[in-house]
């Protein structure tokens, strides 16, 4: 089957929807096609926020660019063009309300909890904007040199003078974000930025931590240091069979995605508390072992691996004596064990696992005020397949969706362009 349009959208996510939506809601006369690999919309949208579709964050979108990991410049003029403000007023004009979580990292959640509400109203948008929808269609080939485009996929052919990719990136590739398209678009000349997991587990070389599995810390201080500086981040952290998780860890993730084999974490587990009042607190009762005098601020079983540990590597017992008998320096070895604990990295969790893909097209083949190739005019590309990405929180969902709606705009207006 052969069909033309005025515009393909590769990727039902919420990039290429945004983009959809935006365009007809512009421009009423374009023939739009929104294709998709899977045989739903928004999969990899129903993973977010733990199924309850954590879709932005409350913060001043001026704090958006600290969260960015790699190319925040490039995200100016989307960021600005759609903020977070207009994605939540947006919400509540589709008929649907959401819930801030001040205390969640500042958190927007849809109010419903339910992640298949918002894709439910996304699709009936499609339907009610004369969008053509496929589903089960994934990229075989496609040409881009003419002025009219053709995408092959599996079971038909379209044309269009503009095409918009949102395909995603290579993280959940059972959803249909493979990142196969990656490599067409490298036959095409497009520089590809290798693609890597981004926000997944650490594991990590050291071996105590491993009864703790499940055991939660809260609050707590990861760093390592980077070329130019130190990068810190404070939250919440968990231990795992193979190393570490939870929040403050998978953020740290991002940052060290390059090259993580081998890489150097720190822990402070008691960033509230300076190294002198741990000092006193740890000998507040010299009658009293150090596990007495700890208990309270640390975890009972924490405190007694880590004691343990500490006690094999300088070859004295640290955990039956009473803190007066033990050396200054014993004690402060301790102290740098709870204030700035070392980790190496043994390796990331996997694409199969990552939040969000790190990599992919080179933002400096992109236009950042149009979303347009600089290679082949009427090519956008939007969302997660570029080489953009940033913490958890929100972040990357309004990322996707200020892409979709800057493609969309200057889809628009070429289009207008060429009418006159």
């Amino acid at each position: 089957m052969r069909k033309d349009y005025d515009l393909i959208v590769v990727g039902g996510g919420p990039a290429g929807i945004m983009a959809a939506l935006t365009v007809r809601r512009f421009n009423s006369d374009l023939e739009i096609a929104l294709v998709e690999a899977g045989q739903s919309l928004g999969q990899k949208l129903r993973m977010t926020g733990g199924g309850r579709c954590n879709f932005t964050n409350n913060r001043p979108i001026e704090e958006f660019f600290d969260m960015v990991v790699n190319n925040k410049k490039f995200l100016y003029s989307s960021l600005y063009s759609f903020t977070n403000e207009d994605l939540k007023n947006l919400i509540r004009k589709w008929g649907l309300d959401y819930s801030i979580e001040e205390d969640n990292d500042q958190k927007v959640y849809l109010k419903s909890g339910k992640t298949q509400d918002f894709i439910r109203v996304l699709e009936e948008k499609l339907i009610d904007a004369g969008i053509d929808i496929y589903y089960g269609s994934r990229v075989e080939d496609f040409d881009l040199d003419e002025e009219k485009k053709s995408v092959v996929f599996s079971d038909h052919l379209l044309t269009s003078k503009q095409v918009l990719f949102a395909i995603g990136g290579k993280s959940y590739p059972k959803t249909g974000s493979d990142g196969k398209l990656y490599g067409f678009l490298g036959d095409k000349g497009y520089d590809i930025v290798s693609p890597r997991p981004g926000l997944v587990p650490i594991d990590i070389r050291e071996t105590w931590t491993r009864p703790l599995a499940g055991i939660s810390l809260h609050n707590v201080l990861v760093w390592t240091r980077d070329r130019k500086k130190n990068i810190e981040i404070f939250g919440d952290i968990i231990f795992t069979h193979k190393g570490l998780g939870g929040p403050a860890i998978l953020k740290m993730s991002s940052y060290i995605n390059k090259n993580p084999i081998d890489k150097e974490i720190f822990i402070d587990f008691l960033p509230h508390i300076s190294r002198d009042e741990l000092y006193r607190q740890v000998q507040s009762d010299g009658k009293k072992s150090l596990t007495s005098n700890l208990k309270g601020i640390l975890p009972n079983n924490f405190i007694k691996l880590l004691l343990e540990d500490v006690s094999f590597e300088l070859g004295v017992d640290l955990v039956g004596q009473a803190s007066a008998n033990i050396k200054k320096q014993n004690i402060d070895f301790l102290l740098d064990r709870i204030k700035q604990s070392k980790f190496t990295v043994k390796n990331i969790g996997s694409m199969e696992t990552a939040t969000v893909t790190a990599g992919g097209i080179s933002t400096k083949q992109i236009n950042p005020s149009s979303m347009e190739s600089r290679i082949h005019q009427g090519v956008y590309f939007a969302g997660e397949m570029i080489d953009v990405d940033a913490l958890t929180g929100g972040f990357n969902l309004q990322i996707a969706f200020s892409t979709g709606y800057m493609a969309g705009m200057a889809i628009c207006e070429n289009a207008r362009a060429k009418s006159k």
